[in-house]
């Protein structure tokens, strides 16, 4: 339920509390809890000494992480794009100075950076190591009919339903299908009530699917150019940011109707502990994590499943959710792990050669020839190529490209396994081999170190759901506490988004303090007639 007068209900207590006696503790220090830092201090008012975020690994950043080196190989979990549909996360970082230049917001320098290298995918889809036609979006009048059906029919109609319940064998060999499900991540077992959301959410992008045009990207990866400078910021408002502490457990009273948090119980270097919240305290919790229990593989060796203690954030939502109604259902999103995990992996060149083939064949330079999805790959190996530098301080002569693979339990077609338990050197085989190299193999080889990474939820939240599996951004009778990142539930807007994130956090905060309608509503194409004929224009061509 997100009712105007559910909101006026949870925004009561501190809508009009002096500032300087409240504290707020945050847990996860993801984008959703880095955001709604700045939220509580910037829109609400609230002293950043007096503002603690809780993060159980030992940097900052969630999903938006990186790291390595040239000489070692480079690492990166994810890749994030952006675009305009990005509004939210973008008005945010507008008042946060960037890495390179303080005089810059991120917000400026990511518009300059993407305007300057602008995406224009030579080849989006790859079949037989040839460049495939992508001028047709390849429907045939039954997918026309039932992707118009799903548009317009309202989401309550699909319950937990399917994307392959809800369309043909055709649709998923369509050029449509590899390059949305290559762009977004979606798998045909995934929720077709999220699918909807976002073939409405980025009805724009449909016109230029094929050359990503109206993608944008950061300077750098998403840690040096968004986290970085988000940490700073913080540290500069007095924010305590406290790494190394894993959030167990919360305590819950009940009074006149009305729920709070009365404490959040941690775990420190071995050693528990507890913080008891008073009555002028909030607590913003980020339940579930898309990273969680994340491993690294190197040249030589597969990535291994990390223990379950890694999954603290899961671990938590679990207690949580044990404590009543309201809080959503964890193991709709969790306990499916080989239906959401993923094979992601960065490739550190040595040499020029890998991007040198790469670029004539896709006849644009590093970095601005978009996504590259090899079509007949059983892995369904997707990779891009990062203009360079990817990484702040990262040699000029050095390259790094990141790619992953949507169905890793599949055995590869030149590497007779399955993604999942292959080494990186076994993956660069199979890609090399997959764009017809095999004449050049040893010497690609020679020139590259690929480290693979093993994400076990990373489509966690695309899993297929029912209404009350995530609980809302603030439930109803929260006094002192919100929900916020990727599992919470937030009417008509896409997870799997930093904009997601952001928008939970600039929800969790206008909610409890009182200004929900600074909360711009969240773009649906089917209200923008011309998007809406545009791409019904291209869906029927």
């Amino acid at each position: 339920m997100d009712t105007s007068e559910t909101r006026t209900k949870t925004a009561a207590p501190f809508a009009s509390r002096p500032r300087a006696g409240i504290r707020a503790y945050l847990v996860g220090g993801g984008i959703a809890s880095l955001a709604a830092a700045v939220y509580l201090i910037r829109d609400a008012g609230v002293p950043g000494a007096q503002i603690q975020i809780l993060e159980q690994a030992h940097e900052f950043g969630g999903s938006l992480d990186a790291g390595g080196s040239a000489e070692q190989g480079y690492t990166m979990r994810g890749s994030r794009m952006f675009g305009a549909a990005y509004g939210l996360t973008y008005d945010l970082l507008d008042g946060i100075p960037s890495l390179d230049d303080p005089s810059r917001s991120v917000t400026q320098d990511t518009l300059e950076f993407s305007q300057a290298a602008e995406w224009h995918a030579g080849a989006r889809l790859i079949e037989r190591g040839q460049v495939r036609d992508t001028s047709s979006l390849g429907f045939d009048n039954r997918d026309r009919v039932a992707l118009i059906q799903l548009m317009l029919n309202p989401e309550a109609s699909l319950g937990a339903a399917t994307i392959e319940q809800c369309f043909g064998p055709h649709f998923f060999g369509t050029n449509f299908w590899f390059m949305w499900c290559s762009m977004f991540g979606f798998e045909p077992w995934h929720s077709a009530a999220e699918f909807r959301r976002y073939v409405l959410r980025f009805l724009l992008l449909l016109p230029e699917l094929a050359s990503m045009r109206l993608i944008q990207t950061t300077r750098y990866n998403g840690r040096d150019s968004i986290v970085t400078p988000l940490v700073r910021w913080l540290k500069s408002q007095g924010v305590r940011l406290r790494t190394g502490v894993e959030a167990t457990d919360l305590e819950f009273a009940e009074a006149d109707g009305a729920r709070s948090v009365t404490a959040i119980h941690w775990v420190e270097r071995g050693r528990p502990g507890a913080t008891a919240l008073g009555a002028d305290d909030l607590a913003i919790v980020t339940l579930g994590s898309m990273t969680a229990g994340a491993s690294l593989g190197t040249m030589d060796a597969p990535p291994r499943p990390a223990p379950q203690r890694d999954a603290g954030s899961w671990n938590l939502w679990r207690r949580v959710a044990a404590r009543g109604s309201g809080f959503g259902r964890p193991q709709a999103f969790c306990e499916h792990v080989e239906r959401t995990r993923w094979i992601t992996f960065t490739v550190t060149p040595r040499d020029g050669r890998f991007f040198e083939r790469m670029q004539a064949l896709c006849g644009r330079p590093a970095g601005r020839g978009g996504l590259v999805t090899v079509k007949d790959s059983p892995w369904l190996l997707t990779f891009h190529l990062y203009h360079p530098p990817a990484y702040a301080g990262q040699p000029e002569s050095q390259f790094v490209s990141w790619g992953y693979g949507l169905f890793a339990d599949r055995p590869g077609r030149f590497v007779p396994k399955p993604m999942l338990d292959c080494s990186g050197r076994e993956i660069l085989v199979e890609l090399f081999s997959m764009l017809g190299w095999q004449d050049d193999l040893d010497q690609l080889l020679a020139g590259a170190t690929c480290r693979p990474c093993l994400l076990p939820y990373t489509t966690s939240q695309f899993m297929p759901r029912a209404p009350d599996d995530r609980p809302q951004v603030v439930p109803e009778g929260a006094r002192n506490f919100a929900f916020v990142g990727q599992y919470c539930e937030i009417p008509d807007d896409v997870v799997y988004t930093v904009e997601y994130s952001v928008h939970s956090a600039l929800r969790a905060v206008a909610t409890l303090f009182g200004f929900t309608e600074r909360i711009p509503p969240t773009y649906q194409g089917l209200r923008h007639a011309s998007a809406l004929t545009d791409a019904m224009r291209i869906i029927l061509a």
